[in-house]
């Protein structure tokens, strides 16, 4: 299942006991301030979070889904995230109440 934005910021808001329209411009401005820094090459570390940093993927042969062709994916830098040991030992807490190890694919 994927939260939408306006779903994940109602959430914000309800458990921040704030407006939606605050929580809204919050995460806006989590979204632009990360992205400054991703533009820049530089890891944003949220203690007990995780990490965000860019990464380059090196060049590699792929497929052109419609048609099956090989073609050449070329290197690209993309996002990535490292979940804290932190956030990871909470997430399999939670897991583990509500016993609910089921993965969406």
């Amino acid at each position: 299942m994927a939260v939408l934005k306006k779903e994940f910021t109602d959430r914000m808001a309800e458990i921040g006991g704030i407006t939606k329209k605050d929580a809204k411009r919050g995460l806006e401005l989590f979204i632009e301030t990360l992205m400054d820094y991703m533009s820049k090459d530089e890891k944003v570390m949220i203690v007990g979070f995780g990490r965000f940093e860019m990464k380059t993927a090196k060049e590699r042969k792929g497929r052109v889904p419609l048609s099956g062709e090989e073609c050449i994916v070329p290197k690209h830098k993309k996002m990535k995230f490292y979940a804290s040991d932190t956030l990871a030992d909470k997430i399999d807490e939670i897991l583990e109440e509500n016993d609910t190890y089921e993965i969406d694919e």
